[in-house]
């Protein structure tokens, strides 16, 4: 699921940085939203992490 991250956090040993937009689990993506993290977005470019 794309997020876009509000703030920057470190997931997996990856640094996400605030305002890009990334691609992670949807269960993740779920907790993120809900704690204000980050947003979840569609249509966007996307930077992976498996």
């Amino acid at each position: 699921m794309l997020v876009k991250m509000l703030v920057q956090t470190q997931y997996k040993n990856e640094l996400l940085r605030e305002n890009k937009t990334y691609d992670i689990p949807d269960e993740t993506a779920l907790r993120w939203d809900i704690s204000g993290l980050a947003v979840i977005v569609e249509g966007q470019t996307e930077n992976k992490l498996d």
